[in-house]
């Protein structure tokens, strides 16, 4: 199960679902006009499914559609442009794909290759905007990044009637591609009467570094900028998320460490927790899976799995995930087991997200 990171494509769907599994629909009214608000999350499971089973011009549908309510999304118009492509239409292939680079997409390795657009790729129309694209993107110039000491934030919530003279188990909750710190913070208030401070960091880098401004949408992996660039950051989201816990732990009495991850966050969650037994209790894991072992671009390797037996595990997944499938879920859960870990295993009716019953269970096994 490799952490696949340079085919942008298809992990877009994975970042989307992870920054909008909190959706919700309805009509609200202003005082001079009236929107409705879509469950995005839900189109973008339908275009998933639809795009999965080769129904493209479905899933183009449901990709209009979420475009539709949010016209500046280079994400979801490069999809769309996809599904174009996939059933030859080239003129809305151009137009979609013009849209996603007018609003920041600036990935010129994946319109290269992509092999989702070959079937336009000798059309004279999208043959010129590849031209134009290619000049405009030399005139950018080279990309390339430099490791530089920042602060970097969390957000932190307390139990009701907090004393501080009193010792809790601190969780520190990580989020999905596309997520913020804001946003997983919220969990805590579908918890039923949490003893447990919890404290959520935030991805260091945009939700891709293929596109320009993309609001306050994080991500933990910095992608496409070479291998070394690659296991650079990694190193530091390790110790970005140690030194959390050192100044939180700090400042208030602390027992036991627990990690909580989401979909990418998950991925960052079990690779911290392997490699620093000695320092975190337990890794819970919605939705994720393990970065490749021992891989050219993984900082996770053979000796932290022997090494890290001490660490519990709690892994939840959705049956009906169609980002991260199942199957990674109860492949993961046999893996574990048979290094000798502590596995504990749920699965829940839904689909890519964070179940609210089952994120009360774990504080249970937490206090186990």
């Amino acid at each position: 199960m490799r952490f696949e990171r340079q085919n942008l494509k298809k992990i877009t769907i994975l970042i989307l679902l992870g920054s909008l599994f909190l959706g919700c629909s309805g009509m609200h009214a202003g005082k001079d006009f009236a929107f409705i608000k879509v469950n995005r999350a839900d189109l973008i499971s339908k275009a998933t499914r639809a795009y999965q089973a080769g129904d493209y011009a479905q899933a183009a549908e449901n990709f209009k559609k979420v475009l539709m309510h949010n016209q500046d999304d280079a994400t979801t118009a490069y999809n769309l442009a996809c599904c174009y492509a996939l059933q030859g239409d080239a003129q809305n292939t151009v137009i979609f794909i013009d849209h996603a680079y007018a609003n920041g997409f600036r990935n010129m390795e994946l319109l290269a290759t992509d092999t989702d657009l070959n079937p336009v790729r000798e059309d004279p129309e999208f043959a010129a905007l590849m031209h134009k694209l290619e000049q405009n993107f030399k005139s950018l110039g080279l990309l390339d990044y430099v490791a530089a000491p920042s602060l970097f934030p969390y957000r932190i919530r307390f139990p009701k009637g907090y004393d501080a003279s009193k010792s809790y188990p601190l969780l520190i909750g990580m989020h999905g591609a596309g997520g913020s710190a804001e946003g997983f913070i919220t969990h805590y208030d579908k918890l039923d009467n949490p003893q447990v401070i919890y404290v959520t960091p935030e991805g260091q880098y945009p939700f891709t570094m293929d596109m320009g401004p993309q609001g306050h949408n994080r991500s933990w992996s910095l992608t496409n900028v070479g291998r070394t660039a690659w296991k650079m950051a990694d190193k530091m989201v390790s110790e970005y998320i140690l030194n959390t816990i050192k100044q939180v732990s700090s400042e208030y009495k602390i027992s036991d460490v627990y990690l909580v991850g989401f979909s990418q966050g998950g991925v960052y969650a079990y690779t911290i927790g392997l490699k620093n037994p000695d320092k975190i209790n337990g890794v819970i894991v919605f939705g994720g899976y393990l970065m490749d072992v021992d891989g050219e671009d993984s900082v996770l390797h053979k000796e932290d799995l022997e090494k890290g037996k001490k660490l519990r595990i709690y892994i939840a997944h959705g049956v009906d995930d169609a980002s991260i499938g199942i199957k990674v879920a109860r492949d993961l859960k046999t893996m574990f087991e048979m290094q000798g870990y502590d596995v504990t295993y749920t699965e829940f009716e839904g689909q890519h997200g964070v179940n609210a019953a089952v994120f009360n269970d774990v504080l249970k096994w937490m206090q186990l």
